[in-house]
């Protein structure tokens, strides 16, 4: 299965590079979908989500969402602020918008 970390809305490229070395350390190829050079992450704006998205290429099962869920959460307590540490990242089946799962700080 592939991962992609998709970091192209230009959210925290920290967080998206803690993620993708956390993945490749349980074993997972991982792929850093970077922004454009131009795109930039609108911080002025409350948002819930982390501006980064996990894409898998197949339905994963429940061990490897586990350890999808388990890196998140790690480099999410990494985060230097509560507001940060509290977003949710989606991981979505491929290029579509559907959400197989919300991963957060909250189990």
């Amino acid at each position: 299965m592939q991962v992609v970390v998709d970091n192209s809305a230009g959210g925290d490229p920290f967080f998206a590079g803690e993620v993708v070395e956390g993945l490749r350390a349980k074993g997972l190829s991982v792929e850093l979908r970077e922004p454009p050079h131009l795109k930039e992450f609108d911080t002025f704006v409350h948002v819930v989500s982390a501006g980064l998205v996990i894409r898998v290429s197949e339905q994963p099962d429940r061990a490897v969402l586990e350890v999808i869920e388990e890196v998140v959460r790690t480099a999410l307590m990494h985060r230097p602020s509560v507001r940060r540490r509290a977003r949710s990242v989606p991981v979505r089946l491929g290029e579509t918008g559907r959400a197989i799962e919300w991963i957060d700080v909250f189990d």
